[in-house]
């Protein structure tokens, strides 16, 4: 058939076919790259050796979808990163499901200056509260300190871009995570500020997301002695009373081990996400708390708790609480 019959012919039958090839293709991920992307791949040689990772992918009759393909590269990709250039929040939180923390790279030549580096580590530092330690010190000076979750989004980030730069939170990653924020979330995904006040001042505070009953860490910052440790520590305490099982750390680091992290393999990284990711989204919202009490938490009687060695808070075995 001639071009002009396909397009025009009477009976549909040119928009049928079209749209069959469409699935098809759809299905075999040819429509996934974008004309930008193919400019993109010819003037950055180097995101020629990354993965590339679309929306196309997170459609329902996708053939592979993101999940198989976050699968894949699990399995046999020997490095931490995947490119990509989309920035809708929607495909933010897609990444975030899948156990991908989504950063942003600056200075593409081509049609787009920046572009999308989801990151897979091959060890993830993770926190199971059963293993949080917290120090004398840090009790001692969480009494400066207040704590408040998602009531300054907007107040962090700044925070977070002056006192680290752009780094790899830039503009469009920015704009994402806002909308992200703003719309109250994607399926269970949920982006979250922390803030620690001292005096009434911001002094400390992070970025983050949680999927189900995982939090993720994403970016800080301090400017007042031990106001970080505080942050992190008390923030710690709330997941765990708000019901979450596990906080991921991103990438290991010195301070979080001292915390009680311990670093990961991939594979069972987003074996024990999976889990997590499917229970209840958690509210973790927090109006104000002074983080002396989160760190000195006081039991009813006849209260069940968990009190295993290695939880500074507690320690001993599991109990209850008795009295008059």
């Amino acid at each position: 058939m001639t071009s002009n019959g396909s397009a025009h012919g009477g009976n549909g039958s040119g928009r049928s076919s079209k749209e069959g090839e469409g699935k098809r293709q759809r299905k075999s991920g040819q429509l996934s790259i974008s004309e930008d992307d193919k400019i993109l791949l010819q003037h950055n040689n180097w995101l020629k050796g990354l993965p590339l990772l679309t929306p196309g992918m997170c459609e329902p009759d996708a053939d592979p979808n993101l999940a198989s393909i976050t699968d894949k590269i699990a399995k046999i990709w020997k490095s931490d990163f995947c490119w990509g250039s989309c920035f809708e929040p929607s495909f933010l939180a897609a990444l975030m499901y899948e156990g991908f923390l989504p950063t942003a790279h600056g200075g593409m030549d081509g049609p787009k200056e920046f572009v999308l580096l989801p990151k897979l580590h091959m060890e993830r530092c993770l926190i199971h509260f059963q293993d949080l330690h917290i120090r004398k010190s840090w009790r001692r000076h969480a009494k400066r300190f207040t704590l408040s979750m998602d009531l300054l989004f907007d107040q962090v980030v700044q925070k977070c871009l002056e006192q680290h730069g752009e780094s790899w939170l830039h503009p469009p990653i920015v704009d994402g995570f806002k909308r992200l924020f703003h719309c109250g979330g994607v399926g269970s995904v949920r982006m979250h500020s922390v803030e620690l006040y001292q005096d009434g001042e911001l002094v400390a505070g992070e970025l983050g997301f949680s999927a189900g009953a995982s939090y993720c860490s994403l970016s800080g910052f301090s400017s007042a002695s031990s106001a970080g440790s505080v942050q992190c520590v008390s923030l710690a305490v709330h997941l765990h009373r708000c019901g979450m099982d596990m906080w991921d750390l991103g990438m290991g680091m010195a301070y979080k081990h001292c915390m009680g992290a311990k670093d990961v393999p991939r594979l069972k990284f987003l074996a024990e996400l999976k889990a997590a990711r499917e229970k209840p989204v958690q509210n973790l919202a927090l109006s104000g708390g002074k983080a002396e009490d989160l760190l000195h938490r006081k039991v009813s009687v006849g209260e069940y708790v968990e009190v295993v060695k290695g939880y500074a808070q507690h320690g001993g075995r599991v109990g209850r609480v008795m009295g008059q």
